[in-house]
Order: C-alpha cells, then structure tokens, then sequence
C-alpha cells in the first residue's frame, strides 16, 4: 500500500512495504527525483538499512555466547510491511516493532519509526529507534535513497557531479566476497566534488568515513538540476550506483558491512551503535530542491 503526502509544491508517496519513498515529485515542473524501480538494474528505490549496513562474515554474529544468521544484507527492516500510526496532508508516520521472528535473527526488542514531512521544497525524513528492554541494544542504521539522474536531450551521465560543502577524501573499500578487504583500500577521489561517470562505482560504493561535511549537493549544470541532502549524525556517507543506470544513491550510514578479519562479536562489529535500556536514537535526512 502507498501513502501519499503532498503541501502543494513537493508530492511524496511512501511504500507500507519497508516505509520506503517510492516518489518525489515536483508539482510546478512534474519532475520525479526519486529513481523508479527496474529490476534490470535495481529493483529499490529507497530501502531503510536495520538492524544492520551491509553484509555480516558467514551470514553470522555472535552475542552474548550465541550465534545468530541472517543471510541478507542490510538487515530485514526493509523486508516488513509497516503500520501507518500518524497521517495528515503533508506527513506520514511509519512504524515497524521487533516480533517472533525478528527475534530469532536479532534478539533485541525495539520500535523502529520512519516520519516523512513535507517543508516547503524540503522533504525531512526522521528515523527513531527505541530499546524496549532494559539492557543495551546494539544496532546500525542506514539510508539508501536513490535520485534519478534523466538523460536525454543532450544530457548524459556524466553531466551529473556531486559537490560537497568542504574538501573531502574517498575510498573504495575493496570486496573480499561480501565484506570489506582489511588490507586494501583504494582512494576514490580528493576535493569537493565527484563527475558521475558510468563505471565511477564498478567497484562497489565510494565510503566516507566521519565526513567533514554535513549536506551534499546533486547538481547539473546544463539542465539546472540542483538537489540538496542534509544528513548531520551519521559516521559515513557512501555513493554508489548499477554501472549504466541513470540515478545515484546518497547513502548516510551508522554502522558498516563486516571486514574480513573481524571477531564476528556483535559488541565489536564496526561502527555499531549501543543504545542504553528504555533509550531512544533520532536521526534526520532533509532533501532539498533547489
């Protein structure tokens, strides 16, 4: 089931399926900023990543002398029908809790919220995780919405270039199978902005780890495209796209795929969050037309 929310200048329609944005349109020019689905290439549009980012050694984790197994990558979150709890003209909210299932492959209970407001021209997506136990609660959480980039009319790909608000260093974590190479690490790119091209990300999403910069701009300087994405909070930023497929995902993360050489304790994965009993974790991406 889709929800649509709308205040006149911006439309966002949001799948119950994952709380994911499927659309994002401009109303004056029609224009749809979100890419739309096709399993050719890549059949998301905007996936939430949680209770993990990416991918975990040999499917498994450990946690307080246990194994776990979850063969997906990017947690199960996105795979649940959420609860619509709040909808008005201009905002929806989503809500997906921890079950029978869930507990098999993450024994944590937790309520996993999704907010989409419309701003103006801004669309302010809020993720709120809360611990309903009284221990600690390990997690990670990502975002993964992707932004079409048309071509066409003498637009190509690589008209498209990401700028950053300070001068910034990527690297393309190297894949050993599913997880990031410990050993080897290549540097993507040095400066303030990345020219699209169609094999820029051949090799697997560009990683920055503590970014100095807090928003980050999609532009085209030829058709006037001009997308801000405002991500403050998060421990990385990842680009990544199909090679060949007009968008670019933006992808803010707290939390990373395991590296081939870690331990497999829950307590020790990379770049996890630990949120104390009864306590609650917000974070805020805001998307801008500019």
């Amino acid at each position: 089931m889709e929800i649509k929310i709308n205040n006149g200048l911006l439309e966002a329609r949001i799948d119950t399926l994952g709380a994911e944005l499927v659309s994002l349109k401009e109303l004056n020019s029609g224009m749809e900023y979100i890419w739309q689905k096709d399993p050719k290439f890549w059949n998301k549009s905007s996936p939430v990543l949680f209770p993990f980012v990416g991918g975990l050694k040999d499917n498994k984790y450990s946690y307080n002398g246990k194994e776990y197994f979850l063969d997906t990558r990017h947690g199960f979150a996105r795979d649940y029908e959420f609860q619509v709890v709040k909808k008005e003209d201009t905002c929806a909210e989503f809500l997906f809790q921890s079950n029978e299932k869930t507990r098999l492959v993450y024994p944590f209970d937790f309520k996993l919220y999704l907010k989409y407001k419309l701003e103006e021209k801004k669309l302010i997506i809020e993720y709120r995780v809360e611990n309903l136990e009284d221990e600690k609660m390990y997690f990670s959480l990502g975002a993964h919405p992707a932004f079409s980039t048309p071509v066409g009319d003498k637009l190509n790909f690589e008209d498209y270039y990401i700028e950053f608000e300070n001068q910034e260093t990527g690297f393309l974590n190297t894949l050993n199978g599913s997880l990031i190479d410990s050993q080897k690490k290549i540097k993507g790119f040095d400066g303030k902005k990345i020219v699209l091209t169609k094999d820029r990300f051949e090799n697997d999403a560009m990683i920055i780890e503590n970014p100095s910069s807090k928003k980050v701009y999609i532009k085209n300087d030829k058709s006037g495209y001009k997308l801000g994405f405002k991500y403050d909070g998060f421990k990385y930023i990842a680009f990544w796209n199909v090679p060949g497929a007009q968008y670019v995902c933006l992808e803010p993360w707290n939390g990373i795929s395991d590296y081939d050489n870690c331990s497999g304790k829950l307590e020790d994965k990379k770049g996890i969050e630990v949120l104390n009993g009864k306590e609650k974790f917000i974070r805020t991406l805001e998307i801008e037309i500019l």
